[in-house]
């Protein structure tokens, strides 16, 4: 008997243990606090033109996890969250805390509703519904735990568990509608993965690179389809998940996976459009005209919907954590790590303004209330309601050109057609560095040193 117990020992530390360090590696990857690269230090603004901006109200509603804390707007109200059980109402033009509820449980994920109720789940992998005074509806024991947030349409809630089954029901009651099991590989990113629905079918990103359709009034699978196909020898290197939610544009869908492509494909059967090489773990934001890509090390790239084609490319915030952009007005927004707002002309990249507002990480929930105002959330668990103006004429020159090319010429590209090369080379700049240099023949000519016999002859 102390024999086969011998043997369970050593498997256990055989084979759960190098599972359990793989995914332990993923996770300090994406969620470590600690930097692999140093940020990159923000440069002065030097521009005749700069962004009224005013902080309308702060409050802090508690402490968080700072993962997947969504907050719910509708008409004047929010709906917030906290990971220790909090929900709390807020009055949008001031802040003032309406009513708070705790549930006496962990919270996996944020807030979302509709016209009467808002849902959310906890870690017991119950999702509850309530409506917008407080009152408990129902909630429902589900069989998994859920870290994505909800997407409620036409009387049905649909949620994905932690074991990537695809769960829809009934807003009423609480009741199952069906139930879809998708197939996923052995190693898996902890993410969000969220839905999008659209004309009565659920889509959704999944690990290996894949974008699946579900049709919403029967749970069958319309069609599953290849964005990108994963690379690499070992499990982490092959780990290539669609983590962030797909964005839909009439009749097609543009995804992105973590580590391969992004690619656009026709909704109505899941054939690829155009495919380029770019990743992101954070997602994407669309205006329209282009998909503006958060790259894995921070550096931001408008895409052209039709083609793929790179339009520009801002690196000034690399690896400062920047998240997924949020559009308002002629700019694109980005939160950073050390408590930074960042606006990015939709335009040509270049950074308009900037403004310190705590810090702390500015979280990847920055929400558009209307046509000038923003609301996010902090990983202390700040809500601060923005003000966005109008833009200003400032008594500085325009940037002189010469200034210019000494400060950002490696952070800052704007794209033509014969210059798509950056956003395969993303990964490969830090390691090739030292092992690739060119030449100038004619301008080493006359360089060479004469040897010992030259001189002694």
């Amino acid at each position: 008997m102390k024999f086969v117990f011998f043997i369970v020992f050593l498997l256990n530390g055989c084979f759960f243990g190098p599972v359990r360090e793989l995914h332990d590696q993923i996770e300090e990857t994406y969620f470590g606090n600690e930097f692999t690269d140093p940020p990159t230090p923000l440069q002065d603004l030097k521009r005749n033109i700069s962004i009224e901006l005013e902080v309308m109200w702060k409050k802090n509603i508690g402490e968080h996890n700072g993962e997947n804390f969504h907050i719910f707007n509708i008409d004047d109200f929010l709906f917030t969250a906290t990971s220790d059980g909090i929900i709390e109402k807020l009055n949008r033009e001031t802040g003032e805390t309406l009513w708070q509820k705790n549930v006496e449980t962990y919270i996996t994920s944020g807030v979302s509703g509709d016209d009467e109720n808002i849902y959310f789940s906890t870690s017991d992998g119950f999702l509850w519904c309530m409506n917008h005074e407080g009152e408990l509806i129902w909630k429902t024991l589900l069989d998994g735990i859920i870290n994505s947030l909800p997407i409620i349409y036409d009387s049905k809630i649909v949620v994905k568990i932690n074991s990537y089954k695809i769960i829809q029901l009934n807003t009423k009651n609480g009741s199952v509608v069906w139930k879809y099991q998708a197939a996923i590989p052995p190693l898996t990113y902890k993410s969000e993965g969220k839905l999008v629905y659209s004309d009565n079918v659920v889509y959704l990103g999944l690990p290996g690179g894949k974008l699946i359709a579900i049709d919403s009034p029967t749970g069958g699978l319309v069609w599953e389809s290849n964005i990108s196909r994963a690379k690499g020898a070992t499990d982490i290197e092959r780990a290539n998940d669609i983590t962030s939610h797909p964005i839909i544009d009439g009749p097609v869908i543009y995804g992105v996976s973590t580590n391969g492509d992004i690619s656009s494909l026709n909704r109505r059967n899941g054939k690829t459009i155009w495919t380029k090489p770019l990743s992101s773990f954070y997602g994407m934001a669309f205006d329209g005209l282009s998909l503006f890509v958060t790259h894995d090390t921070g550096s931001i790239y408008s895409v052209n919907k039709d083609d793929g084609e790179v339009k520009w490319r801002q690196s000034a915030l690399k690896y400062r954590k920047v998240r997924t952009g949020t559009l308002i007005k002629d700019y694109i927004v980005f939160g950073d790590y050390d408590g930074y707002i960042h606006f990015l002309s939709i335009n040509d990249g270049s950074i308009y303004e900037r403004i310190k507002l705590d810090d702390s990480q500015i979280l990847n929930n920055i929400i558009q209330i209307d046509d000038s105002l923003l609301l996010l959330m902090t990983a202390v668990g700040d809500i601060i309601c923005m003000k966005v103006g109008a833009e200003k004429v400032n008594d500085l020159p325009d940037i002189n050109d010469e200034d210019e090319k000494n400060s950002n010429l490696k952070k800052h590209r704007v794209f033509d057609k014969e210059d798509q090369t950056d956003t395969v080379n993303e990964n490969e700049k830090n390691s090739n560095l030292k092992k690739h240099r060119v030449f100038d023949k004619e301008k080493d000519k006359g360089k060479d040193k004469k040897g010992i016999l030259d001189w002694l002859f």
